[in-house]
């Protein structure tokens, strides 16, 4: 009992260190920007409302309301560089521009390391729960005697009447390749895992696994 307690407080904590990597990344990228923009402003801001050219009433205005009126300015201007981006982004050009970020950054070991999984795991969370995938499943492969986690993609019958499934098998840690499978019906065992709980297994290599025999649900997939 107590193994099981540890095995399922560190599935959990793992991951939700795998949700929480993304968000921590963009948050630390978020605050930099804005204390380089804060930084930068400040001074501009203070040179700008000193002048000789300038009212009294603005040279007048206390050193706290100076560093808001810079964190408002600042807050403003990195919401539109946001919005700046995220319209390039859905240009061609822009496409082509992050491909490149993507590829010169995947040339850093380290880095390419963090990128490539937190960019994974953002797929696999926000991709929705899915007419492509419509269930997760057990199958012997590559050979007879290993189990291999798939997706239920459809299902298809030959001119016999006879049913097969059609099945996506992920690799690890990279979920975005694998094999494309069909396989009789019978030969496939059903689970009552979620695809996201899979795919956190399969991004992780099992150290975010869930409970898979426990949720297997019988010997035959019906259509």
């Amino acid at each position: 009992m107590w193994k099981k307690m540890r095995h399922g407080v560190r599935s959990r904590l793992l991951s939700g260190v795998l949700l929480f990597v993304p968000f921590g990344v963009a948050l630390l990228v978020m605050r930099w920007l804005f204390r380089w923009l804060a930084g930068f402003l400040q001074p501009v801001v203070k040179k700008g409302i000193s002048g000789p050219e300038v009212s009294a009433l603005f040279k007048s205005v206390p050193e706290m309301y100076v560093t808001i009126g810079v964190s408002i300015l600042s807050i403003l201007i990195l919401l539109f560089l946001l919005y700046l981006v995220g319209a390039i982004g859905q240009l061609v050009l822009g496409r082509r521009l992050i491909s490149l970020g993507e590829r010169v950054v995947m040339l850093i070991p380290l880095v390419r390391t963090v990128y490539s999984a937190t960019k994974q795991v953002m797929e696999a969370v926000s991709v929705p729960d899915r007419a492509a995938f419509k269930s997760v499943v057990l199958l012997e492969f590559p050979r007879p005697g290993f189990l291999a986690v798939g997706f239920l993609t459809g299902h298809i019958q030959d001119r016999d009447g006879r049913k097969y499934c059609k099945l996506f098998i992920p690799t690890s840690p990279n979920p975005t390749t694998g094999f494309f499978e069909i396989v009789p019906v019978e030969a496939v065992r059903p689970t009552s895992i979620s695809v996201e709980d899979a795919f956190k297994m399969i991004i992780s290599g099992g150290l975010v696994s869930a409970d898979i025999f426990g949720s297997l649900q019988g010997s035959q997939l019906e259509r």
